[in-house]
């Protein structure tokens, strides 16, 4: 048993999957996870890997908030891999291997010309022909030196597209390895969607804790995003660290992109489908998972009703999503779990301002959105080439200040004035496009029609009989509420380009007005990543007050 608890780093029973990145091994329903002294000791500075052991065993967390949270310099995958090199680095060093091998070529041809005779000998001794002469350019002593120089070659293609699929040997992006990594427990869970789709959904458990919380990424972002800082300042982190039982979960679209033979087309849904079906699945999971531990915990049936208060976080479209779940509970009379909702920027509203990105593609959704939207395809970067090809011009934009300013100026041109997107995307996007998320079109025409009926309304289906199929009634239905029983945050940022503060004051107000219980929070120099990658001190002081309460 010590000698197991030497080699152990992390233990899970029951449920799901604890992980770390040095593999795992599984005996009797137990989880245990190897790493061996030396990551123990790199993992876990100061720690024996036994006392790791026994304080999971106790049901404590794994590493002492004091303890591995507290370096700054583990900041996980803020610094580009140093391995990686830029496209004008590519440049220079090839460049400079270029003229190595022209000035090269030219000694040999002026060698030629010259009918040197050493040059036949040489030929001859490189094919094996012949004993070099001591101390002549083919010597023993010189056999190891290169021909070029001293040029270092840049990590070429393959390198690089091998080094971004890691020890795992996969490309994609790890979450729980982000977890892990930051000295956090981790349980990794498989959801299954009503209409067939499988979701990841990520948890940093604390079975014991009946204040419970689920976040919620928006558009373009997975549950990375809530982790991304890698230390006590990321959310997710912190939630846990206020005592939460915490769970991030991932909106189809996101890798690995998983779905049962039902699915026909996998990238044919809108804001409906996040709603009503993905929210809804994590929803379930989560209400089975503390069921479940709680009826271990009596050693009885599993209770009807929990004894569990379950908060929801929403990001941008994550926002929207919880909205269209709570109103499809109401709606079918079902019980939606919920005991508080903070909305941070949430999409639904966009009558104000909206950036050019978002007017270019609801130009191109009125002159091709038809076409496009019958296509089965998603819009992220395919292949391992695009990949590293995204991941130099990252390199290049975070190292070279003129390439920085330049791509921040483009960031404001396209996200309407938003400096967050310049300040975020440069570090975050090495490690998030290893395993980009995905965007259908169907996301793009739902939002279209949003901003034109300026009204948060699900989604049109085209005709009247087909409205009425999915509805009940000829047109799409108004994401409205009355009397809710479940108060909401409504949370927005002063310089949002994306979702303009005055948008989310707009769905408040309307909110309240019909005696909901809503709240409203701006927080000023905060653009739309502010709220996940950038989070400040404010910030999170106000979120985690909103979570506590009764």
């Amino acid at each position: 048993e010590a000698g197991e608890a030497e080699e152990a780093v992390g233990i899970q029973a029951g449920g799901g999957t604890q992980v770390h990145p040095r593999g795992k091994r599984q005996d009797e329903g137990l989880v245990v996870i190897l790493a061996g002294s030396e990551a123990a000791a790199e993992v876990l500075p100061g720690l024996p890997a036994a006392a790791v052991v026994r304080r999971q065993r106790e049901g404590f967390p794994a590493v002492p908030s004091d303890r591995a949270r507290g370096n700054p310099d583990r900041v996980l995958f803020q610094k580009l891999d140093v391995g990686a090199s830029g496209f004008l680095d590519d440049v220079a060093v090839n460049t400079q291997i270029a003229i190595d091998r022209y000035f090269s070529f030219l000694k040999g041809l002026t060698r030629v010309l010259m009918l040197d005779a050493s040059l036949l000998t040489d030929a001859l001794r490189s094919q094996g022909w012949g004993k070099p002469a001591t101390g002549s350019r083919g010597s023993p002593r010189d056999a190891g030196k290169k021909t070029q120089g001293n040029i270092r070659r840049s990590p070429s293609l393959m390198v690089l597209k091998a080094s971004m699929k890691g020890e795992t040997g996969s490309g994609e992006l790890s979450v729980s390895d982000a977890i892990a990594e930051a000295g956090y427990p981790v349980q990794k869970l498989e959801v299954e969607t009503e209409d067939g789709y499988l979701l990841d959904l990520y948890r940093i458990p604390r079975p014991e804790s009946k204040e419970v919380v689920v976040f919620q990424h928006g558009m373009m972002d997975s549950a990375y995003g809530w982790v991304l800082k890698g230390d006590e300042s990321a959310i997710a982190f912190a939630a846990y660290d206020r005592g939460f039982d915490v769970f991030l979960a991932n909106f189809r679209g996101t890798p690995p992109r998983r779905c049962t033979e039902r699915v026909k087309t996998f990238w044919s849904f809108t804001f409906n489908e996040l709603g009503k079906y993905d929210m809804r699945a994590v929803m379930e999971k989560i209400h089975e998972v503390k069921t479940t531990e709680a009826a271990e915990v009596v050693g009885s049936e599993v209770p009807a009703d929990a004894d569990y208060k379950l908060r929801a976080v929403g990001h941008s479209l994550g926002g929207a999503g919880l909205l269209i779940y709570l109103f499809d509970c109401i709606l079918r009379g079902r019980d939606h779990h919920l005991h508080r909702m903070v909305l941070l920027s949430p999409a639904g509203r966009h009558e104000y301002d909206p950036p050019l990105l978002a007017q270019i593609l609801c130009l191109m959704d009125r002159v091709v959105g038809p076409f496009l939207n019958r296509l089965n395809f998603g819009m992220t970067v395919y292949g391992s080439v695009l990949r590293v090809g995204a991941q130099k011009m990252a390199v290049d934009v975070s190292s070279l200040p003129g390439l920085k300013g330049l791509f921040d100026i483009l960031c404001r041109i396209f996200f309407g004035g938003d400096r967050s997107f310049g300040d975020v995307l440069a570090p975050y996007w090495t490690p998030y496009i290893q395993s980009m998320p995905g965007l259908c079109w169907g996301i793009v025409r739902h939002g279209h029609q949003i901003v034109n009926a300026r009204r948060f309304l699900l989604y049109d289906y085209g005709t009247r009989a087909k409205n009425f199929e999915h509805y009940g009634q000829g047109s799409p239905p108004e994401v409205a509420f009355e009397g809710l029983d479940v108060p909401i945050d409504f949370v927005a940022g002063r310089d949002d380009g994306v979702v303009p503060a005055k948008c989310v004051r707009l769905q408040y107000e309307e909110m309240r007005k019909m005696g909901n219980p809503v709240t409203f929070e701006e927080f000023r120099n905060f653009g739309h990543l502010n709220f996940i990658h950038q989070p400040s001190e404010e910030f999170t002081s106000y979120l985690l007050s909103r979570l506590s309460l009764p």
